[in-house]
């Protein structure tokens, strides 16, 4: 039987997924010699304590501890396997799992970790990765690809406290969405959170309300979403923030969300909202609730809207600043008409249809 062309098998390898085709490297040289050389697309890639996710199957280095010798007599005895590490492998999609011993009495289950994390994800320069996730636990497991691999990422969350150098290991290039928790407001200068199309605040590891303002006002990421409500952050932190925005014309597509805590009154901060810009009342399509309207030119303006949200614990108030554009006079001529249309379709229509049939029989008669 003739066997597969090399440029036939590189195609066919490139588009077989990730959770077979490592292990059908595993098992074959021949492929092993040449997959790694072969661009790797993942979902989900995920750092843990001794151990890696790759979509939905976990390797994890797991020791097996020594049990106490059945032997009723002192001193008492203790059996140690010979082979205490073990590979488990479970698939969280069909909730199954397989053990398997290393050949190899690796000293510790760090080295076993790195061996296996090399082996699966190392020496690839062509890694393209969906999600990034590194757990608390699980910067110490990244690590042992420093300088083996190169990941093209697009989410990257982030779990640990404060942000650790991640260029060794992530393609220097602009993030689509990046989660964290901020250790420090110098966090903020860090390059792969300036650059990042969205960043997600998890939480505050430090208590500077003062310094909120300074840090967050020109950032300039398009979407930053604070996931948490911030103790001692003042409304009129936040009113100077919408005063900077407009001041400097931020771009349209821009916005900033918060929590509020939900004893605080979504309706006291838009008459705040209002009362400082004079602003205008409108309804907003994306909650079909109140919110304030100020003008920033002809071209853009402030939108300040809120809607009840969800937290670990509780629910809260998030409120939402956006920059979006002014719509023209056609535009909103034309959302007058569809309203018009839309309110009096049922009442209009049945006199309006026989009058429009008698002008096409006319036209009809007249072009027959």
């Amino acid at each position: 039987m003739q066997g597969v062309s090399y440029p036939a098998l590189r195609s066919v390898l490139e588009h077989i997924k990730a959770n077979c085709r490592l292990p059908l490297s595993a098992r074959c040289p021949k492929i092993s010699r040449i997959e790694k050389s072969i661009p790797l697309r993942v979902d989900k890639i995920c750092f843990m304590e001794n151990g890696v996710r790759i979509n939905d199957v976990k390797y994890e280095v797991c020791l097996e501890y020594p049990k106490l010798a059945p032997i009723p007599s002192w001193p008492i005895y203790i059996s140690v396997p010979k082979h205490p590490l073990t590979l488990r492998l479970y698939n969280y999609k069909s909730d199954r799992s397989i053990e398997k011993k290393f050949s190899r009495n690796y000293i510790g289950v760090e080295i076993a970790t790195r061996k296996i994390v090399e082996y699966l994800l190392g020496g690839r320069n062509h890694f393209r990765v969906q999600c990034l996730t590194i757990f608390n636990d699980g910067y110490e497991t990244m690590q042992y690809l420093f300088g083996l691999s190169i990941m093209k990422v697009s989410v990257l969350k982030n779990w640990k406290s404060g942000l650790p150098e991640f260029h060794p290991l992530v393609e220097r290039s602009p993030l689509k969405e990046l989660h964290f928790e901020a250790s420090h407001p110098t966090d903020f200068e860090n390059p792969i959170v300036r650059t990042a199309e969205k960043i997600i605040i998890r939480d505050y590891e430090y208590h500077e309300p003062d310094l909120w303002l300074e840090t967050h006002r020109n950032l300039p990421n398009k979407e930053v979403i604070i996931d948490t409500v911030i103790e001692g952050l003042t409304d009129i932190s936040i009113l100077d923030l919408i005063e900077y925005w407009k001041e400097t014309r931020k771009p349209v597509g821009s916005s900033l969300s918060f929590h509020k805590s939900k004893d605080e009154s979504y309706f006291v901060f838009l008459e705040k909202v209002m009362e400082r810009f004079q602003g205008h009342y409108v309804k907003w399509k994306e909650t079909n609730a109140k919110a304030v309207s100020i003008k920033v030119d002809s071209k853009s303006e402030i939108v300040v809207y809120g809607y009840g949200a969800f937290d670990e614990y509780d629910i809260v108030l998030n409120m939402v600043i956006k920059v979006v554009a002014v719509k023209s006079s056609a535009e909103k001529l034309r959302d007058v008409v569809k309203k018009l249309l839309n309110y009096s379709a049922f009442i209009v229509l049945p006199f309006v249809l026989p009058f429009f049939a008698v002008l096409i029989l006319i036209f009809i008669v007249f072009h027959s």
